[in-house]
């Protein structure tokens, strides 16, 4: 992998992690204490989805392929030491890190939930009284900081990378089309999300197959695949905004739109960007706090939610406002944080965020 290709997936890499904050902001229904408050329908909630649950639902996907393509990058023959290896380093990398935010996750909420000024702001079922089952269920499978499912399905994918490796070689393309059509009728695998494992299948295929990604090239016509993805994001917000009953029309068109979405911003990236050399923009500095903004983001991004419906109230102005305001206050609370960290402690940050 060159320069060029490296600096690629870190810039996209950052930017998907700017629209899970930003599917993570919405706030179109709020819980204080015992009150539940559900915000009027209208321009906000449709902004609101069309952004977080029709643009921003490639991050995780898009995620997922990167990191199939990653994993299986350097496995040639598909031996046991090659996976040997690759589980060294995720263990580093995925398990070590997914515990260690897991935990922070359930202390923090142990602390607030024991201070009674901020104690209205959580509502879930109190840390005290956790079982010590409810307290693994939590730290191992159900984390309070519920972007971890990423990592927690990554792992289990890893665990069955050899099962994935075979598959490709016997199967090819038809395993991947095969794991899409389950997608698209939403089939529950129970053990991981029906996402995961398509889009991680798909990442692997490029590289099992010795398939380089960054070959394909689009010209102009990356600009018609974006215009469809765009047009059919807001056909599915407008849908469920109008309150469809057919809901099967709704999710086809969300898979449609990601797919597209996926293909729509690889290409950008290389017709908008393949003259620029981004790490010396000022922005590739921000690209190294990527999986700390990942991790640290949430619950953080709840409490500045809460705080600010606290002080804003729960109007439809005041919920716009706040889902601007909270993203954008996380971000540069958790790039802050990381910085100082970082500098204070390397070794500590290097562990919570697997040596990246």
């Amino acid at each position: 992998m060159n320069k060029y290709q490296s600096d690629k997936l870190r810039a996209i890499s950052f930017f998907l992690i700017l629209l899970v904050i930003m599917v993570h902001s919405t706030n179109l229904s709020v819980r204080m204490d015992a009150d539940f408050t559900a915000i009027n329908k209208g321009l906000n909630s449709f902004l609101q989805n069309f952004i977080s649950d029709g643009i921003a639902k490639i991050a995780s996907p898009l995620f997922f392929a990167i990191s199939g393509y990653l994993f299986f990058l350097n496995i040639k023959e598909g031996k046991p030491v090659e996976f040997l290896g690759k589980y060294k380093k995720r263990f580093r990398t995925l398990v070590i890190p997914y515990l260690l935010w897991s935990i922070f996750g359930l202390v923090l909420y142990f602390v607030l939930q024991s201070i009674p000024t901020f104690k209205p702001f959580f509502t879930r079922e109190l840390i005290r009284d956790y079982s010590f089952s409810q307290v693994l269920t939590r730290i191992f499978l159900q984390p309070i900081p519920y972007q971890l499912w990423f990592i927690r399905d990554l792992t289990v994918l890893v665990l069955i990378s050899p099962l994935v490796y075979w598959l490709l070689k016997s199967f090819r393309y038809l395993i991947v089309l095969f794991f899409l059509i389950l997608w698209f009728i939403n089939f529950n695998y129970v053990v991981f999300d029906n996402r995961s494992i398509l889009f991680f299948t798909f990442g692997a295929y490029f590289s099992v197959n010795g398939i380089d990604p960054h070959n394909f090239k689009l010209n102009y016509q990356h600009i018609y695949i974006t215009i469809c993805w765009i047009a059919l994001v807001f056909c599915k917000t407008a849908l469920a905004h109008i309150g469809c009953a057919n809901n099967t029309i709704i999710l086809i068109l969300q898979r449609a739109s990601i797919l597209l979405g996926i293909l729509a911003i690889w290409f950008l990236y290389d017709n908008l960007l393949k003259n620029i050399d981004i790490s010396s923009t000022r922005i590739y500095n921000l690209f190294q706090y990527t999986f700390f903004i990942y991790a640290f983001h949430e619950p953080i991004i709840t409490i500045v939610k809460k705080s600010l419906y606290f002080i804003l109230g729960t109007t439809e102005l005041s919920s716009f406002l706040i889902y601007l305001l909270a993203p954008t206050i996380t971000l540069f609370f958790s790039i802050i944080v990381a910085s100082y960290l970082k500098n204070i402690s390397p070794a500590l940050y290097k562990i919570i965020t697997g040596k990246r």
